[in-house]
């Protein structure tokens, strides 16, 4: 049985493989990793963007504000089973 921290690994490695780890490694400045767990699956995610966010100018900023409208040009999501290594791709991502 992986550990959580080996099953997050594979995943976000496999993650990376999906997408393009040339690409990856490029925008590495523009990208997350996250996972999660759930019972014996780790959940992973990587998103990568090829453009650099807007430079906001924080005196300017009045209020902190959470969004969804922000959405990754590259990203890959898969379940690792911490039992058996098995890595299952879900789409779409």
């Amino acid at each position: 049985m992986l550990t959580t921290t080996e099953a997050k690994k594979i995943g976000i490695r496999a993650c990376m493989e999906k997408i393009g780890m040339d690409l990856c490694k490029k925008h590495a400045d523009n990208s997350t990793s996250a996972y999660s767990v759930e019972g014996n699956i780790v959940n992973c995610f990587v998103g990568v963007n090829d453009t650099p966010a807007p430079d906001y100018d924080i005196s300017k900023v009045t209020k902190l504000v959470l969004t969804s409208n922000e959405k990754w040009k590259y990203s890959a999501r898969c379940h690792v089973d911490k039992n058996s290594g098995t890595v299952v791709f879900v789409e779409p991502y």
